[in-house]
């Protein structure tokens, strides 16, 4: 009796172990990951796949057709998300959604090098993930009319975009469309609050606010140290106005090649005000005696702009 019972002990044995082996789960394995989950099916493991993957070969999940979020584009139609968000000017941009109501929907949609995301209202009741930039929060004002975007177009939202005289220009800001200069009333410089922000005519009939660049400098006097009172043009290339900056090493009057084009000289070759006249480093003026010595303050126009300034002269 002993014998049987252990003979038939293990001739149970196997089936228990077999019993075990049914009720293993088929997803213990870690299939489906990173961009998955493994689910399980009447027994048989299947991925749930990540927004913008789809199931793949042996249990995984491969990206889909369309760039992701935070990838650069140049239509739409590139983007999974169905939408490629531009600035203007600017020929590409990056691939985004306006499905979104908190920062965190952002976050979520947004591959993990791509962490910088706010949920910006755009219009009333629409919203658009917009990325921001290294030193901005999701509590700054994006978009908002007069913000400086010199350094960051991107934290101007598509309502209020980024425009200036170029991406480099210290003056630019989020702005608005306007008819008039009224129309700009509520925008204000952070840079500079008591700065005039005036409707401009960027090209054709379409107006914006921008910083009144007119309000700039008559001579050096009105300029900070070590910065000169140089040529700016406005953006719609009708008006030329006196504009404070440095953009290179020799101070008005000193000696320099009218003949060079100073876009390639280098900083240490540069005027502080770019300009080169009659042999010396110009600046801005109003009379003769705003000018360094040798120099004389007289007109000066351009060719593509209609409209005349004066400026120190050397040689005269």
């Amino acid at each position: 009796m002993i014998m049987k019972s252990k003979f038939l002990f293990l001739l149970a044995l196997p089936s228990l172990l077999w019993a075990c082996s049914t009720n293993q789960d088929p997803c213990q394995v870690d299939t489906c990951a990173p961009h998955g989950t493994c689910v399980a099916e009447n027994g048989a493991p299947s991925c749930v796949c990540d927004e913008f993957y789809q199931p793949g070969p042996d249990l995984s999940c491969i990206l889909e057709t369309g760039l992701l979020m935070g990838q650069h584009c140049i239509d739409d139609a590139d983007c999974l998300s169905d939408k490629c968000q531009k600035y203007t000017g600017d020929p590409e941009g990056y691939c985004t959604t306006t499905d979104c109501l908190w920062d965190e929907d952002c976050r979520q949609q947004a591959p993990p090098e791509h962490q910088s995301w706010c949920c910006v209202e755009i219009h009333l009741d629409t919203f658009l993930c917009l990325m921001i930039a290294e030193g901005y929060s999701c509590s700054s004002p994006a978009g908002l009319c007069g913000l400086s975007c010199s350094d960051n177009p991107n934290i101007c939202s598509p309502a209020s975009p980024c425009m200036g005289d170029g991406p480099d220009d210290p003056k630019a800001i989020c702005s608005a469309t306007c008819a008039t200069d009224a129309d700009c009333s509520a925008c204000e410089w952070s840079v500079d609050p008591d700065a005039p922000i005036a409707c401009v005519t960027i090209s054709g009939s379409d107006k914006y606010c921008l910083v009144n660049q007119e309000a700039g400098c008559t001579s050096h006097m009105d300029c900070p140290e070590g910065e000169s009172c140089t040529i700016g043009v406005s953006p719609d290339m009708t008006d030329l106005f006196g504009e404070c900056m440095n953009v290179g090493a020799l101070p008005p009057g000193s000696e320099c090649n009218d003949e060079d084009d100073p876009n390639n000289l280098s900083y240490e070759e540069r005027c502080s005000g770019f300009y080169c006249f009659g042999g010396m480093c110009s600046e801005v003026c109003v009379t003769d005696t705003d000018c360094p010595e040798g120099m004389s303050c007289l007109e000066h126009t351009f060719e593509q702009v209609d409209d005349s300034i004066m400026v120190c002269v050397g040689g005269s």
